[in-house]
């Protein structure tokens, strides 16, 4: 039996339908892509047009670009994939005032570190002058300044030093100089009298001042002191520096002035009550008191007693011209 022309089966009704059903679809995707969109909701981003391939079987396949992204490289517009190596790029530098702040620091701290590590800055010679007992080889111990750099050396500090370590030095002046040189410039006192007391020898000067001896210095007027002679008005018994006044300036150029009066052979001698004077070789103890003035009348005054006494054939222990006024001898000591 033959198929009836008209009457057509079920599945063919079927695919039929949906055949009309993906025309209606094309035909309305065509015409939303051909119609532009208003100007408020046109998208500015251009993407590209959906491509629509037939299927088997008449189906529709839609295509969806995603826009990823490429950890290794960039997508190609075939779909290819290109490898690409990360480049590496360097810290930008900028040369400010820190940079600059910064390559001052490290080059005084080279320098620094050159000058300590230098021979050039050690001290290896001392310019001494104006000593005339004090030995340049004495002053290195004391100074501790020997094969040390010359910019660490505090002059202040080596005159505290001399001073402290030589009393009998009036002043003290140390110039430092670089890379390795030192001038020190002493003023000495002068001694002009040795004092010995118990056994103990002291030097003074003109002034007063007295100082631990140093060597040996001839010409000094020799003085036997019997007891402590008065403390003269500077005397501070606080002071730690220098040489202490010891006499009077008054009864130190007494001194001097006496000394070349003596008698051949007589010693000068001090005694807290009736002064200065020496022993007579012809036996009595002569005193001029505590101050040089006047010492030619007192001189003739004593010549004149002598020969007064002499005459008399009186032998005294002890004659004292201390006032030229009223002078005066005793039989017994």
């Amino acid at each position: 039996m033959s198929r009836d022309p008209v009457t057509i089966t079920r599945a063919e009704a079927i695919r039929r339908r949906r055949e009309e059903q993906e025309q209606r679809r094309e035909g309305a995707t065509r015409k939303r892509s051909s119609t532009p969109l208003p100007a408020s909701t046109r998208i500015k981003t251009e993407r590209p047009p959906l491509s629509v391939t037939p299927a088997s079987k008449g189906r529709l396949r839609r295509r969806y670009d995603i826009a990823m992204s490429s950890p290794y490289g960039r997508t190609s517009r075939g779909g290819g994939r290109t490898l690409e190596i990360p480049a590496i790029t360097l810290p930008r530098l900028s040369y400010g005032p820190r940079w600059i702040s910064f390559f001052f620091l490290v080059a005084c701290l080279g320098l620094i570190y050159g000058m300590y590590t230098s021979n050039i800055y050690l001290i290896n010679e001392i310019t001494v002058t104006g000593n005339q007992r004090i030995q340049v080889e004495e002053l290195q111990a004391v100074l501790g300044v020997w094969n040390q750099p010359a910019f660490t050396i505090n002059p202040a500090q080596v005159e505290y030093n001399l001073l402290a370590s030589y009393p009998e030095l009036i002043s003290v002046h140390v110039e430092v100089g670089l890379p390795a040189t030192i001038v020190i410039e002493l003023r000495e006192r002068v001694p002009v009298l040795s004092w010995r007391q118990n056994g103990q020898v002291t030097w003074v000067d003109a002034d007063g001042y007295a100082f631990a001896p140093r060597g040996s210095l001839d010409g000094l007027a020799a003085v036997e002191a019997m007891g402590q002679p008065p403390l003269p008005a500077n005397f501070d018994a606080n002071q730690k520096l220098g040489a202490r006044p010891f006499l009077t300036p008054e009864l130190a150029r007494a001194i001097t002035a006496m000394s070349p009066t003596m008698p051949e052979g007589a010693s000068l001698v001090y005694d807290p009550e009736y002064g200065l004077g020496w022993q007579d070789p012809l036996g009595w103890q002569v005193y001029f008191g505590h101050s040089g003035e006047d010492m030619p009348v007192k001189l003739n005054v004593y010549l004149s007693m002598v020969e007064y006494l002499m005459t008399r054939d009186i032998q005294p222990a002890l004659i004292s011209v201390e006032y030229p006024s009223a002078p005066f001898y005793r039989l017994e000591n």
